[in-house]
């Protein structure tokens, strides 16, 4: 059992903390943290027992800021908690098991060779004092994303560039330039000249919108998205970015609504957009002389289909065309004839035997029925008096809209 200090012993004593804690813990532990694990140590030299209540009073913390803090502490596997005692765990042995007997190696053949770039980095950033386990992260990272010994380095560089040459950074990084398939320094040079492109167009954007302040993430997420999901070039940009004069405060949410709403009506270049634009200027009688030339089109070109194959029928069977003439006439009499029925008689029969030729020349029974492209308004335009769905669809196509 410790034996308790006195105030005399504890003038004349010290209280040592492993380097591994100053080394491997200390960067990476908020202020709290670091003031209650010293403190531990402390006590656990000093007192019988640790305990929650202890740290509390001598500390002049609240308690349930204590709490948040210890569980940061534990969650490093600094200290362990029963209830309210407090244990410190022996981090030393903590970090020797997971250097020497949970790390991943690399291959053997590749030792050699990543051990002399693992010095490098050692002696280049850390000057010979790298923490112990950034050696088995570099190891690791090697392994996970196959690397180049010079994207490696330049993982090191730029992450020390920053004053952050700590594992979560540096990990961070280097995921990025692997889920963008960097493996060698060419692929790191592409993409580094690719950020270059965007940062050069975001500052583009910055001063088209007046934009004094850096965006943030989320912004910089839908910038992005203009370009990689909807392959827009800058140019297509650039005309959203002109109809930002309408409102007073121009954004990236107003810029977003109405690319999106572009790309979701296909539009993929300036003509697109432009086509829009000229739709939208038209007066209603251009419009409506628009319209009817459409359906000239379309009725002139399923006439000329029509006439074509009577040709080729005919041709191919004069009979046919005997019959299918005989029809045309007696409908016309039937029009006129107060005995309908008689000649509706006469039709069917004619029908039939037209039928029968069909069949006999290999000719299918709807060859000689004249074809439209709507069958509802039969490429008028007009269904019941009303507007044909066809025709609005033709004006939702003009203004580059799409049916939802």
């Amino acid at each position: 059992m410790k034996e308790k200090f006195d105030s005399k012993s504890i003038l004349y004593s010290d209280t040592l903390i492993p380097d591994i804690f100053i080394s491997e813990y200390l960067p990476i532990l908020s202020a709290e943290a670091v003031r209650v694990y010293t403190f531990c140590c402390f006590l656990d030299k000093t007192e019988r027992s640790l305990d929650i209540f202890k740290i509390v009073r001598r500390l002049d913390i609240e308690e349930n800021v204590l709490v948040s803090v210890l569980d940061e502490l534990t969650k490093k596997h600094l200290l362990t908690l029963s209830g309210r005692d407090i244990f410190l765990n022996d981090i030393k042995g903590i970090e020797i098991d997971r250097l020497y007997k949970e790390r991943t190696s690399i291959k053997p053949e590749d030792l050699g060779e990543k051990e002399s770039v693992i010095s490098a980095i050692n002696n280049q950033f850390f000057d010979g004092n790298m923490p112990i386990y950034m050696y088995g992260c570099i190891e690791q990272w090697f392994k996970k994303y196959r690397f180049e010994d010079p994207v490696m380095m330049m993982l090191f560089s730029i992450s020390n560039e920053k004053g952050a040459l700590t594992q979560n950074y540096i990990e961070a990084v280097a995921k990025d330039w692997f889920e963008n398939g960097v493996k060698t320094v060419f692929d790191l040079e592409a993409l580094f000249t690719e950020r270059e492109k965007m940062r050069d167009v975001q500052s583009k954007i910055q001063k088209a919108l007046n934009r004094k302040n850096p965006f943030t993430q989320y912004e910089t997420d839908i910038i992005n998205k203009w370009f990689n999901e909807y392959h827009y070039s800058f140019e297509i940009i650039e005309e959203a970015l002109k109809k930002t004069v309408k409102i007073s405060n121009p954004n990236i949410a107003y810029v977003d609504k109405i690319l999106s709403s572009w790309y979701e009506n296909e539009f993929k270049n300036i003509d697109d957009i432009e086509s829009e634009k000229a739709i939208k200027d038209l007066t209603p009688n251009e419009l409506r002389m628009i319209v009817q030339e459409h359906y000239q089109k379309i009725n002139m070109k399923n006439s000329m289909l029509f006439e074509n194959r009577k040709v080729e029928v005919f041709k191919k069977a004069p009979a046919i065309e005997t019959l299918y003439n005989d029809i045309n006439d007696l409908l016309f009499k039937q029009a006129f004839s107060p005995d309908k029925k008689a000649i509706a008689e006469e039709i069917k029969n004619k029908n039939y035997e037209m039928t029968l030729l069909f069949k006999h020349h290999n000719i299918p029974d709807d060859y000689l029925t004249r074809q439209y492209d709507c069958e509802l308004c039969k490429d008028t335009g007009v269904n019941n008096g009303r507007d044909c769905s066809c025709k609005m669809e033709f004006l939702k196509s003009l203004s580059g809209k799409k049916e939802k």
